[in-house]
């Protein structure tokens, strides 16, 4: 991990992100904030994303978020220190805001294994985790036991641990989560939350 703290490098990174900031430095926001549906939780990669998403899930649909660890974390380094930073950041930021909330939370590659984490420590925490959508992702280390929705691309090999070995990753998949469903669309890594 770098010296520098990873929540200040994270609020920088999300410093001109759109939507509301729920805490001081800015890294939960929130759109569509006058829904009246249950919010949804979720960890983008990039500051394009959750405008288009919230844009699609459409006025009534409040979108909560930050936004992975994957810039704080040289590729061959190990993510976790700085996870597990931004994790208990984001939940103790959760727990003052939305306490007894109940949440269905989401993310897409970089953002897997800190939306697993969360969802584990927010259910610890006494806040209800629903459901988990995993777009793009190869299967996450952390067991959630969870019922989760599964998304991959069609022109996305690399990603999807179905297409390499069908049995280990319908056996992995069993293991961590409490059931699951799988979703292939005609897409490319990273098109996932364009138009």
């Amino acid at each position: 991990m770098s010296s520098l703290d990873p929540t200040l490098a994270q609020q920088k990174l999300m410093s001109s992100w759109h939507g509301r900031p729920l805490d001081d430095l800015g890294m939960l926001r929130i759109l569509n904030e006058g829904g009246t549906r249950p919010p949804l939780l979720w960890i983008f990669n990039a500051a394009k994303e959750p405008v288009r998403f919230a844009r699609a899930l459409g006025d009534d649909q409040p979108l909560i978020f930050s936004r992975s660890s994957h810039l704080l974390v040289q590729p061959d380094n190990d993510p976790t220190d700085v996870r597990n930073i931004l994790t208990e950041y984001l939940l103790g930021e959760l727990r003052k805001r939305f306490s007894g909330a109940h949440f269905d939370i989401g993310t897409s590659c970089q953002g897997g294994g800190m939306a697993m984490q969360l969802s584990n420590r927010l259910r610890e925490a006494g806040i209800s985790v629903g459901h988990l959508c995993i777009i793009n992702c190869s299967l996450p280390e952390i067991v959630t036991n969870l019922p989760t929705f599964l998304v991959y691309g069609d022109e996305d090999n690399q990603h999807n641990p179905f297409q390499k070995d069908a049995v280990a990753a319908e056996t992995r998949a069993k293991m961590i989560f409490s059931k699951y469903r799988m979703l292939v669309l005609r897409a490319r890594h990273g098109q996932y939350l364009a138009p």
